[in-house]
């Protein structure tokens, strides 16, 4: 089985883009922009459980 480990500068990566977009949602007023956003950080989720 594949080792699923991942080093504490690639899980900062990735906390650090999750916060930035979550942070560039929360600052928008404007629903459908913070929808786009929103949907944005689960994307970048979803690539990084599939990688």
């Amino acid at each position: 089985m594949e080792n699923m480990a991942i080093s504490e500068k690639e899980l900062k990566l990735l906390m650090n883009f999750i916060k930035d977009d979550l942070t560039e949602a929360k600052e928008s007023d404007d629903k459908e922009v913070k929808n786009n956003k929103i949907e944005k950080v689960l994307e970048h989720i979803q690539q990084y459980l599939e990688d």
